[in-house]
C-alpha cells in the first residue's frame, strides 16, 4: 500500500511514491481478488474476499479477536469491522430509521434540521441553547468520516446509519434530555477534534486506519445507547431512573475515546521522525545498575515452556517472523505482533520460534502480560540481566492486552527483536515500522493431518494405506469443519476419539455425541456465547464431563487462577482441606493433564484461558463453591497481615500475587449479576494482598484489589472494613491525595476506636498514620500527638512491635526535620534503625528509608559528601530489594540534587534520568508529582550549561513539569511543605515542586 498523508477536511491525498489517480481495475489487481457486495445497511461498494469471518461466525457478534488483517493493508479489515460495528448500532433504531438511513448522504441534512429547529417558534430558548451546542458535531464527525473514506479508496461505506442514528435525537422535546446530549455531543465533539488534529499528523495509513475504526466504534455505540434511552424513557421519571446505567456505559465509552486519541499521538509523536530525539537507552531504563563491574551471564534465556513435541505446521509464519527479527545487519529495534482468536496457537508459535531460534540472540526473555503483576514480576526477573550493549536479544510479550500497562516496558529507541502475541491488533510498541499477521484457522487438509497425527502412528499408517473407512473420513471432516480449524480444539478432539467411553476409536460415534452435546448444551454464566462458541464449548464439555467428579472440582477451582503458573505449592496436604476432593488430589491432576486441559512444567501447572473461559458450571452453588475453594486456597498460602510489615514474606508474597490478583479481577466480572457471593476469607485475602501490593509501590494494582474488597465486605461497621479503608487511605496518602487519605483514615479511626482497646496495636497502627497525615498537611500540633500517642502503644508490645515502633520513630523524625529540628530528628532515625537492624537486619529494604532520612538531614546540613553517601546507601538497597519502588527514584533524584550543589551537571544529569526512568515506569498514563518534580530540576541543571547548549531541551522539561504541576495542583494533589522559610526564588519554585511529591519521599 502506497504510503499517503492525509490532509483532513480537504479529502485530498498527497501519494509521496506515485500519481494519485489510479484505474480502479489497476488498484484491484494491485491488492489481490476482490468482489463486489452490497452492505444491506453499511453500503459497501467492495469488501475483499478475504474478510469473511474466521470460522463463519455471523457479523453481529464477530469479536475483536476474529478478523483476517493484513498488517501491510488494512483496507479490507477496515471495512469489514464497521460494517460489523454498524449493524449492531442498527438495532437500536426502529424500522423506520432503518429504511431513513439510506436516504442520509451526510451531515448537512442533520445541521439542516438542527437549524429547523432553532427556527421553529414553538421551540424554547433553551432548546435553541442546547441546539447551538449540538450544531457543531455533525461537522467534526464529518471530517473524520472524510478521512476514512479518502484512506480507503476504492472502496466506500455509507455512514447513513450514524446520521439517522444522531438525527433520531433530536426529535426529543424534553428540556432535561437535550441538556444532557447537549453536554454529551460537545464533549464527544472536543475529543473527535483532538482525535482528527491527531490523525493529520500521523504518516502511516494502516496505523490510521486502525485507530480510525477502534474510535468510530464507541462513537457508534454511544448513540446507540443513546437512542435506545431516549426510546424507553417514556417520561422524566423513568428517564431518571435508567440514566445512571447509561451514563456508566457512556463514560466507559468515552474513556475509550480518549485512549483512542491517546494512542494515535503516542505513535505519531514515535514516529520516525522524532525517534532519534524522543528514544531512551535500554541500558538507562533497567539496567538499573550500569556501574556494577559484573556483567550479565550470556546467554541468558529465560523461556518458562519446553518446545511442544506436536507442533505443527506453521512454516509460513515462522518464516515470516524470522525474516523480520532476525535480519542480517538491521540493528534497530523491529516489533512483530502474532495476531488471531483465542485457542489458534498464538503462543505455541511464539515458543515455538523461541526454541528454534535460540542460538540467533544472547538473550531471550519471555513477559507474562496477562496482569500488570505478572507483566512486573516477569519484568523484575529479566531486568537483573538487560545490561545488553551489544547484545542481540528478544524480547517475547505474550497475551498483551493492556496498551497503557505495558507501554513502560517497552525498550524504546534500543536495538533489539520485540515478538507479541494478542488477541487485539493494536500497535502496542507505537512503532510504525512493526509488522504482523493473522494466525489464521487450519484449512481441512491440515486439520485433517493435525488429527492424524494426534491420534497417532497407526492412524497415520491406514490413511496411507487407504483403509480408513469413508464413512470415519467424512463424520471427522464434518466436525473438523465445526471446530473451524483450531488446533487447541482438534487436539481435545482427538483425546475423545481415542477415549473408549466416549468415542471408542471411532470418529463416527465421537461425532454424533458432540452433535447432541451441542444441541443440550447449557447456558454460559456471564455471556451468551457465539455460534463459534457453540461447537467449541460442546467439545469441551464432552471432556469435562468425561472426568471424574474429583477432576470436574479441581478444574473448577483452576478456573479462577492465574492461568499461568500455578505452583504445585498450592495444593499440598495442609492446604487440601479447603478442596471438596474425596481421593487424591494427585490422581485428579494426573487425569487433567493426561487430557491435556493442564500443563506441567516441573512443579508448576498452567492452564489454557480458552479451557479457563469454556468451564461450565451445572448451577449458581456449584460456581459458588468453586469460587470459595479457589479463595481458600490462595487465603492459606498467602502471608497474613498483622500490625506490621510483610517484607519477611516477600518471596511468598510474589509468587502468589497473580492468583490473589487475578480471582479479584474475576470475582468483579461475577459479582455484577449476582452470581457470587463473597466471604470473610476472600476479603481478607485482598486485604493481605492490597498490603503487600502497596509495600512494594504498585499503587494502580493494589488500588483496584481494595477497592473490590471494600465493595465485597458485607458489614461496612466490621474491623475487616477498617482494615480495608486504612489500606486506602494508605495508597492515597502514597499519592499525595490527603482529602481523599484523611476520609478513609477517619472511617478507620472511628470502627477501631469504637470496637478496639484504646491500647491495641491496631489503634496505634492508625495514630501513627493519622501523625503522617496531619505532618504532611502542616498541623504540627496535631501530628505530635499522635505520634505519642502511638509510640505510648507500641513501647508496651516488646518485640512483636518493636518493628512498627521503628516506622513510628522514622515518622516523627521526618516532622521533626521538616520543622528544622534536625538534632532531635537525628536521633528519632537512629532509634528507628536500631530497631531496625534488630528485627529486620541492617541491609533490608526498609533500611532504605533510614539511609534516605539520614541524607535529607545531612543535605539540610550542607555536609553534601555524608549526603552523597546516605543516598548511595539507600539507592544500593533500593535497587537490590525494590528497583522501581518510588523509594530508589526518590535516591536517584537525591543523588542528582546532591551532585548539582557540588556543580557536577553531567552526573546530575544522569541520576535524575535514572529518576525519571523508573518514575515513567510506575506512572506510564501521566506525569505525577515525582515526575514533574524530576522533570523541573532536569530543567534546572540543563539551563545552568552557560554556553545554552540544552536550551530547547531544558525549555521542554521545563513546559513538561508546568503543565503536570497546574493540573496536579487542580485536582489536589499536592501536600504543604511546613515550616520551612525560603527567600530565593528557586527555593521557592522548589519547595513548590516537593509538595507534589508525598513526604516521604521529599
Amino acid at each position: 500500500m502506497a504510503t499517503m498523508r492525509v490532509r483532513i477536511g480537504a479529502g485530498a491525498l498527497e501519494n509521496e511514491e506515485s500519481d494519485i489517480v489510479k484505474a480502479d481495475s489497476d488498484l484491484s489487481e494491485e491488492i489481490g481478488d476482490l468482489t463486489i457486495s452490497l452492505g444491506e445497511i453499511a453500503g459497501d461498494n467492495a469488501i475483499p474476499t478475504t474478510m469473511a469471518p474466521l470460522g463463519g461466525v455471523s457479523i453481529a457478534s464477530q469479536r475483536t479477536d476474529e478478523y483476517d488483517i493484513d498488517f501491510d493493508d488494512t483496507r479490507g479489515f477496515a471495512i469489514f469491522r464497521l460494517r460489523d460495528v454498524f449493524n449492531s448500532a442498527r438495532t437500536a433504531l426502529s424500522p423506520s430509521s432503518q429504511t431513513l438511513a439510506a436516504k442520509y448522504l451526510g451531515w448537512h441534512e442533520v445541521v439542516m434540521e438542527i437549524q429547523g429547529k432553532l427556527r421553529d417558534a414553538a421551540s424554547t430558548s433553551d432548546m435553541k441553547r442546547q441546539m447551538f451546542r449540538i450544531q457543531p458535531f455533525p461537522q467534526t464527525l464529518s471530517t473524520l468520516i472524510q478521512s476514512f473514506e479518502t484512506l480507503v479508496v476504492p472502496f466506500s461505506m455509507n455512514f447513513g446509519i450514524l446520521w439517522v442514528i444522531k438525527s433520531s435525537q433530536l426529535s426529543y422535546n424534553s428540556r432535561e434530555m437535550l441538556k444532557r446530549l447537549g453536554d454529551l455531543f460537545s464533549t464527544i465533539r472536543s475529543i473527535t477534534a483532538r482525535f482528527n488534529r491527531c490523525l493529520s499528523a500521523c504518516d502511516d495509513n494502516n496505523e490510521a486506519l486502525l485507530a480510525i475504526i477502534d474510535f468510530l466504534d464507541p462513537i457508534a455505540t454511544i448513540l446507540s445507547d443513546s437512542i435506545t434511552y431516549l426510546h424507553g424513557s417514556s417520561s422524566e421519571q423513568s428517564a431518571n431512573l435508567t440514566r445512571p446505567d447509561l451514563n456508566e456505559a457512556i463514560n466507559t465509552q468515552l474513556d475509550t475515546l480518549e485512549e483512542v486519541v491517546r494512542h494515535i499521538k503516542e505513535i505519531t509523536n514515535l514516529s520516525k521522525a522524532n525517534q532519534d530525539r524522543m528514544a531512551r537507552s535500554l541500558v538507562r531504563k533497567y539496567a538499573l545498575l550500569p556501574e556494577s563491574d559484573e556483567p550479565g551471564v550470556f546467554p541468558n534465556r529465560m523461556i518458562p515452556f519446553q518446545k511442544n513435541s506436536n507442533f505443527y505446521g506453521r512454516e509460513e509464519e515462522l518464516k515470516k517472523i524470522e525474516d523480520y527479527l532476525t535480519p542480517k545487519g538491521n540493528p534497530s529495534l523491529r516489533t512483530y505482533t502474532i495476531y488471531g482468536r483465542r485457542g489458534i496457537g498464538k503462543t505455541e508459535i511464539a515458543l515455538q520460534f523461541a526454541h528454534e531460534n535460540r542460538a540467533g540472540f544472547d538473550a531471550l526473555f519471555w513477559i507474562q502480560c496477562e496482569t500488570s503483576v505478572a507483566i512486573r514480576q516477569s519484568f523484575t526477573n529479566a531486568a537483573v540481566s538487560l545490561n545488553l550493549p551489544e547484545k542481540k536479544w528478544l524480547m517475547i510479550f505474550d497475551n498483551a492486552e493492556q496498551d497503557q500497562v505495558l507501554k513502560a516496558y517497552w525498550p524504546i529507541g534500543a536495538s533489539g527483536a520485540i515478538l507479541i502475541t494478542s488477541r487485539k491488533y493494536r500497535n502496542f510498541s507505537k512503532d510504525l515500522q512493526r509488522k504482523g499477521g493473522t494466525v489464521k484457522p487450519f484449512n481441512l487438509k491440515e486439520s485433517w493431518d493435525l488429527l492424524l497425527q494426534l491420534l497417532g502412528d497407526d492412524w497415520k499408517k491406514y490413511e496411507r494405506e487407504g483403509r480408513i473407512p469413508q464413512t470415519e473420513v467424512t463424520a471427522a471432516k464434518d466436525m473438523l469443519d465445526k471446530l473451524e480449524g483450531l488446533p487447541l480444539a482438534i487436539q481435545q478432539a482427538a483425546i475423545l476419539i481415542q477415549d473408549p467411553t466416549i468415542g471408542g476409536l471411532t470418529i463416527v460415534k465421537t461425532y454424533e455425541l458432540f452433535k447432541e452435546r451441542r444441541r443440550t448444551l447449557p447456558e454460559r454464566h456471564r455471556s451468551v456465547r457465539s455460534l463459534s462458541e457453540q461447537a467449541i464449548d460442546a467439545l469441551w464439555n464432552m471432556s469435562f464431563e468425561a472426568l471424574s467428579p474429583n477432576a470436574r472440582t479441581l478444574l473448577g477451582v483452576l478456573a479462577w487462577l492465574s492461568p499461568d503458573a500455578i505452583q504445585v505449592e498450592l495444593f499440598l496436604p495442609r492446604h487440601q482441606k479447603a478442596l471438596d476432593i474425596v481421593l487424591s488430589f494427585e490422581e485428579a491432576m494426573n487425569q487433567l493433564v493426561d487430557r491435556k486441559l493442564v500443563k506441567q512444567e516441573g512443579r508448576f501447572y498452567s492452564v489454557h484461558r480458552v479451557v479457563q473461559e469454556a468451564v461450565n458450571y451445572h448451577d449458581a452453588d456449584d460456581l459458588q463453591n468453586s469460587f470459595v475453594q479457589a479463595a481458600t486456597l490462595i487465603y492459606e498460602q498467602f502471608p497474613k497481615q498483622t500490625i506490621t510489615t510483610l517484607y519477611k514474606e516477600w518471596k511468598v508474597c510474589q509468587d502468589y500475587i497473580p492468583h490473589g490478583v487475578y480471582i479479584s479481577k474475576k470475582f468483579s466480572e461475577h459479582v455484577r449479576s449476582g452470581a457470587l457471593k463473597s466471604t470473610d476469607a476472600f476479603v481478607t485475602l485482598l486485604g493481605n494482598c492490597a498490603w503487600y501490593l502497596r509495600e512494594i509501590g504498585d499503587f494502580d494494582v493494589c488500588s483496584e484489589v481494595v477497592e473490590t474488597a471494600a465493595a465485597a465486605c458485607v458489614d461496612k461497621n466490621s474491623l475487616l472494613y477498617a482494615r480495608l479503608k486504612l489500606i486506602q487511605g494508605n495508597i492515597a496518602f502514597d499519592l499525595n491525595r490527603l482529602t481523599e487519605c484523611r476520609t478513609a483514615w477517619d472511617i478507620t479511626k472511628r470502627i477501631q476506636t469504637a470496637k478496639l482497646p484504646h491500647d491495641d496495636p491496631a489503634v496505634a497502627s492508625i495514630y501513627n498514620n493519622m501523625g503522617n497525615l496531619e505532618t504532611a498537611s502542616g498541623n504540627l500540633r496535631e501530628a505530635r500527638n499522635y505520634f505519642d500517642r502511638a509510640v505510648q502503644i507500641w513501647a508496651q508490645g516488646g518485640d512483636e512491635t518493636a518493628t512498627i515502633l521503628a516506622f513510628t520513630y522514622l515518622s516523627a523524625g521526618r516532622m521533626h526535620m521538616l520543622q528544622g529540628n534536625l538534632l532531635e530528628a537525628m536521633n528519632l532515625t537512629q532509634l528507628a534503625e536500631t530497631l531496625f537492624i534488630r528485627t529486620i537486619g541492617g541491609d533490608k529494604g526498609f533500611m532504605a528509608n533510614i539511609q534516605y532520612a539520614y541524607g535529607n538531614i545531612e543535605f539540610r546540613q550542607r555536609h553534601l559528601s555524608l549526603a552523597w553517601r546516605a543516598y548511595d546507601q539507600c539507592r544500593q538497597i533500593a535497587v537490590a530489594e525494590m528497583p522501581i519502588h518510588p523509594i530508589t527514584a526518590a535516591a536517584y533524584y537525591s543523588l542528582a540534587c546532591v551532585e548539582f550543589e557540588m556543580t557536577h551537571p553531567e552526573p546530575a544529569k544522569m541520576y535524575l534520568d535514572k529518576a525519571r526512568s523508573i518514575a515513567e515506569l510506575r506512572s506510564p498514563t501521566r506525569d505525577d508529582g515525582v515526575v514533574a518534580r524530576i522533570c523541573w530540576k532536569t530543567a534546572i541543571v540543563l539551563e545552568s550549561d552557560t554556553f545554552g547548549t540544552f536550551k530547547t531541551e531544558a525549555d521542554e522539561f521545563r513546559s513538561r513539569a508546568e503543565v503536570a504541576r497546574e493540573r496536579l495542583i487542580s485536582s489536589g494533589e499536592v501536600g504543604i511543605i511546613p515550616f520551612v522559610q525560603y527567600d530565593k526564588e528557586r527555593d521557592s519554585e522548589e519547595k513548590i515542586y516537593d509538595a507534589l511529591v508525598p513526604i516521604f519521599y521529599r
